[in-house]
């Protein structure tokens, strides 16, 4: 790992970064707080709307009406669908440009041909991956704290269980940013990588969904990796995922292992 290198590709990041985060923090916030107010009226939407109710259960893995707790409701906000476009956007953003990205702009032959060897810079864009992962799985349930701080619910939330399904996004943060690296090093254009990379994440989507409503979809969605990301049976158990958790860690290893087997053997197109 090459410090430097570290830093020019955090410094790179940091941006998006500050607001993806700001984002995400500034609606889980206003999530609990709204969710403390309409608890009773989404209990009766969920009872009345049975695609609703399959809809979230295809994000949480699990059926929202029936236990409305607090910490329940709470963990839906670490699978909504724009936190998940957050932590996309954040993932993709830094995975693809860390190679396509600098291919693209024709800093690649500087950047690739200092005194550092390939693999050094892949460990050191993936040490900001790690922290990356880290920084976006922590930070909702940073809002939900302070949304809780600002307006409690009912009932005290169990804070622990959050934690542990903020570990399971961690692991599945590190996972699509692992796809979006390899990906990119594959690849020679930037918004190619990205395409790739998001293509395979809204077929992994898209079969959960089907999943609620079709049976042969429902065998088929072990292969995407939103099938391992279930916050909602996580509060409830209060169990570790370990299984999903490591199913997820094989996933990224062997997305890691490719970009780096493959970007340590290519040749660096002129642009």
């Amino acid at each position: 790992m090459n410090i430097a290198l570290a830093r020019k590709t955090l410094r790179d990041t940091l941006l998006p970064l500050i607001i993806i985060l700001s984002a995400t923090l500034l609606f889980e916030t206003v999530f609990v707080i709204a969710m403390g107010e309409l608890a009773k009226d989404l209990e009766g939407l969920l009872a009345a709307r049975e695609f609703i109710q399959r809809f979230i259960r295809a994000l949480a893995g699990d059926d929202l009406l029936g236990d409305m707790s607090p910490t329940s409701i709470a963990s839906f906000g670490l699978v909504h669908p724009l936190v998940l476009a957050l932590s996309w956007t954040l993932m993709l953003t830094w995975g693809s440009r860390v190679i396509a990205g600098e291919i693209e702009r024709g800093t690649a032959d500087l950047l690739f041909t200092l005194p550092v060897s390939r693999s050094s810079l892949y460990v050191s864009a993936s040490t900001v991956l790690l922290l990356c992962a880290a920084l976006m799985s922590t930070v909702p349930v940073v809002g939900l704290s302070l949304g809780l701080w600002l307006k409690p619910l009912w009932e005290p939330v169990d804070f622990p269980r959050l934690w542990m399904a903020a570990a399971n996004l961690f692991m599945l943060n590190v996972a699509i940013g692992c796809m979006a690296l390899a990906v990119s090093s594959f690849v020679s254009r930037r918004g190619l990588a990205v395409g790739i990379t998001l293509a395979a994440l809204l077929t992994s989507f898209f079969i959960n969904v089907l999943a609620q409503f079709w049976s042969f979809a429902e065998n088929l969605s072990f292969i995407g990796l939103l099938h391992y990301y279930r916050p909602l049976p996580i509060v409830r158990t209060g169990q570790w995922p370990i299984g999903a958790m490591l199913a997820l860690a094989v996933f990224a290893a062997i997305f890691w292992t490719a970009g780096l087997w493959h970007f340590r053997r290519r040749d660096i197109p002129a642009v």
